[in-house]
């Protein structure tokens, strides 16, 4: 029995039917450890690879989107400094037209004034001709370059009146003597509502002072005087008036309100 027990080891220790063995080389932890490293390292760095080569294939590519967007902020950053060049020019450009435009209204407004000053210059040379006229009588009164306009329901007025001097006595010691009186007009029934006939200054009128006068040889006068409510009168009768006589009359047409009267200068002489 014993012997067959060691028959049957011997057969299995010998022969082909014994069992399999491997002969392997023994590899430290650490020489794995590093081969795994560099077996993920390098499919880590193939996989990447290929991640780039898709996008760049695909039309994404990271370097060049870099370099487009710090191209972009560059011109975006140009493009602020131009705009702003420009917006100072163009607040340059704004004052100086700022500064052109009041130089005109000023120019405007000189012109204006001029021309107020030339035609009063003229009213002025024409009276001294008159009164200097040997065809007008010593003495006569008369009233010269009345115009009269109609706005906001007030008569506003500017004229002249003036007095014939005798010879010599505006440069001599024998001056005539002082002419006191005042202006009225009358608004004929044609123009009036009703067909009454209106004249003022009314008594109640705050601007009846401007129609009174006292001059020697001449006096400029301006003012206004209030409307009744619903008149426009197309003309208006000046007169000139000592005590209770007319001394001087004269029929004028209404003027258009946009031509403003000419602001006198002269006192009264």
């Amino acid at each position: 029995m014993a012997t067959f027990r060691l028959f049957r080891f011997l057969r299995r220790r010998l022969t082909i039917a014994a069992p399999r063995m491997a002969v392997r080389t023994h590899i430290p932890w650490y020489w794995r450890g590093l081969f795994w490293v560099v077996v993920l390292s390098v499919s880590l760095a193939g996989a990447t690879w290929v991640y780039d080569a898709g996008r760049r294939f695909a039309g994404f590519d990271s370097g060049e989107m870099r370099d487009e967007l710090a191209e972009l902020r560059q011109r975006a950053a140009r493009l602020t400094d131009e705009n702003a060049d420009l917006r100072a020019q163009n607040n340059a450009s704004g004052s100086r037209l700022t500064i052109e435009q009041a130089t005109q209204r000023d120019l405007a407004s000189q012109v204006i004034a001029l021309e107020a000053d030339n035609a009063r210059l003229k009213e002025d040379i024409a009276l001294f001709e008159g009164l200097m006229s040997t065809e007008r009588r010593e003495g006569t009164l008369a009233i010269n370059g009345a115009r009269v306009v109609v706005e906001g329901g007030l008569l506003k007025f500017r004229m002249l009146v003036s007095r014939g001097a005798r010879t010599g006595s505006i440069m001599g010691g024998n001056q005539e003597p002082e002419f006191v009186g005042r202006i009225d007009f009358q608004i004929d029934q044609d123009n009036v509502p009703g067909g009454a006939m209106i004249r003022l200054p009314t008594a109640e009128d705050t601007g009846a002072d401007a129609v009174k006068v006292r001059f020697r040889y001449f006096q400029r006068i301006e003012g206004s005087l209030a409307l009744p409510a619903g008149v426009a009168p197309q003309k208006v009768v000046v007169r000139l008036i000592e005590g209770e006589r007319v001394r001087a009359s004269q029929t004028v047409v209404v003027s258009d309100p946009a031509a403003s009267l000419p602001k006198p200068a002269a006192a009264p002489r």
